[in-house]
């Protein structure tokens, strides 16, 4: 009789290790820490040169030779069962880098708060000097998962190539391991944490380098609660400062610009 009772505790034993484990390993929680990569000379040459007209050309010329070949910055990712913030890290660039971001408008400082339950979504940009929260929903990528596997940062992710609403190109690296449909800015919708995401178009990356797994995590909603902050939707944003930007840049440009301040 001893004997059986030794291996019912055991079997008990093991059964709550497995268990302990298994929520160890499919975390629902924590902080992920990712490089965004720019690309900021394929940015300026294909988005800026190549679309200007003979006014600003020579401009845009001028500059090349001195804008890095890439620049990185630090982005992190805080989730929960049903939300997710994306927020950037304070970085070390030099000033002169940092200028050429804020003329060039390729990061916008933007913190994203998207409810993953409802479907709300919230983004606060420094777009041009003017604050601004979007307020509208999350947007919906059509997804193809493919049969395509990395590794990244631990985890083993699989491959989907997206399109936005406004048919941007994207493709994603997700992992079950990490239960929580959510992913860098706005782009989420599968299966799995995105660990990687690629924009093509936008000539931008996102790779994750190290994720953290918590009990809980907390949420700072502070940018989101400045009454004077002007809030509006998506296409309201889009429309007011497509306005303002097409006095000094081309259609094409000032679209790229849009879909890359509303990612």
């Amino acid at each position: 009789m001893k004997v059986i009772q030794y291996i019912y505790f055991f079997l008990a034993l093991s059964a709550g290790t497995a268990a302990n484990a298994q929520h160890a390993l499919f975390s629902r929680s924590g902080i992920i820490t990712y490089d965004k990569t720019m690309y900021m000379k394929n940015i300026v040459a294909k988005q800026f040169i190549e679309k200007a007209d003979d006014r600003s050309r020579p401009q845009f010329e001028s500059m090349l030779p001195r804008i890095p070949q890439q620049v990185v910055l630090k982005k992190t990712l805080k989730f929960n069962d049903t939300e997710t913030l994306f927020e950037p890290v304070k970085s070390d660039l030099d000033v002169q880098t940092q200028q050429l971001i804020m003329m060039f408008a390729l990061d916008l400082d933007a913190v994203t708060l998207s409810n993953l339950r409802t479907g709300d979504y919230k983004r606060y940009n420094d777009l041009i000097g003017e604050k601004i929260i979007i307020q509208d929903t999350v947007k919906k990528v059509k997804w193809r998962i493919t049969d395509e596997y990395r590794d990244i940062a631990g985890f083993n992710c699989r491959r989907a190539n997206g399109l936005t609403p406004d048919s941007v190109y994207v493709v994603a690296y997700f992992t079950p391991e990490l239960p929580v449909s959510g992913g860098p800015e706005s782009i989420s919708g599968l299966p799995g944490m995105i660990l990687g995401l690629v924009v093509p178009s936008q000539h931008v990356s996102y790779f994750a380098n190290k994720v953290e797994r918590t009990g809980s995590v907390a949420m700072d909603r502070k940018v989101f609660e400045n009454k004077k902050t002007k809030v509006m939707s998506r296409q309201q944003m889009i429309d007011q400062f497509s306005a303002t930007l097409s006095d000094w840049l081309n259609k094409e440009t000032v679209s790229y610009l849009m879909k890359l301040g509303t990612l």
